[in-house]
Order: structure tokens, then C-alpha cells, then sequence
């Protein structure tokens, strides 16, 4: 009976767990196992993704109307307001009305989506999702 010589799996496996080997290949797959526990971990516990909703105004809509909105429509439930941004950058007068709406109900979302759509000067809300 003639022996087969071993797959290429088989000399795979054989070459791995050498006894001269052995150690490094346990290290390898306990570190991989690590990586892989830590991206699950880091996945399901990690911070939620800051979710914002931009407020767009028409091109002509003047200072005040977009002043009007901020106040006309405040922070609703866990629909956060942001501060306006102390910088002048041309995005910080383009979309001066941003709110947080990370942990927001969709109600909250809704109320809040109605308000600022009430207003003169409102072209629309996008929101956005960090990361995107």
C-alpha cells in the first residue's frame, strides 16, 4: 500500500505546531483573538456617532431670520441645540443652526423638523451622521 504524501493543509499544520514554532503560533492566533474581542467591544459599547441636523437657509434669508429660527425654535426634548460658532469661517455663516440630535426621539426629531420648517428664510434640514 503506498503512502500519500500530506496535503498542503496537512504540511500547513505540521510546519505551525512545530515544536520549535509552537509558542509564536500560539501567540499569533491569542493576539488575533484579542484584535477580534476588542473590535466587538469597541462596536456594540463605544459612543454612539454624533447625528446632527443642519438647518439650510435660502440665499437671501437675512441675519435676522436665521436669529428668528434659533429662537423660534429651541432645544425640543433630547433635540439639542448648538451654540452658535465662534468662528468666521464662510460654513459657520452658511449653516449657522446645527442641533444634536443623537439621543433624540423620532418625535423630538419631528417636532423639531416642523418648527424650523415654519419659519421664512428655512430651505430644509439635512441631517448628518459623523463618519458619513
Amino acid at each position: 500500500m503506498a503512502v500519500s504524501s500530506p496535503s498542503a493543509v496537512g504540511r500547513a499544520w505540521q510546519y505551525v505546531w512545530d515544536p520549535q514554532r509552537r509558542l509564536a503560533a500560539v501567540g499569533v492566533a491569542l493576539a488575533a483573538i484579542g484584535l477580534i474581542a476588542f473590535g466587538v467591544y469597541a462596536s456594540v459599547s463605544g459612543p454612539p456617532p454624533l447625528q446632527e441636523a443642519v438647518v439650510y437657509f435660502d440665499t437671501d434669508a437675512t441675519k435676522a431670520q436665521k436669529d428668528a429660527v434659533r429662537a423660534a425654535c429651541p432645544t425640543v426634548g433630547k433635540a439639542l441645540q448648538e451654540p452658535p460658532d465662534r468662528n468666521n469661517l464662510a460654513t459657520s455663516r452658511v449653516y449657522p443652526l446645527r442641533y444634536n440630535v443623537s439621543e433624540a426621539t423620532t418625535e423630538d426629531r419631528a417636532a423639531l423638523y416642523a418648527c424650523v420648517y415654519r419659519q421664512p428664510g428655512v430651505r430644509g434640514v439635512n441631517q448628518e451622521t459623523q463618519g458619513q
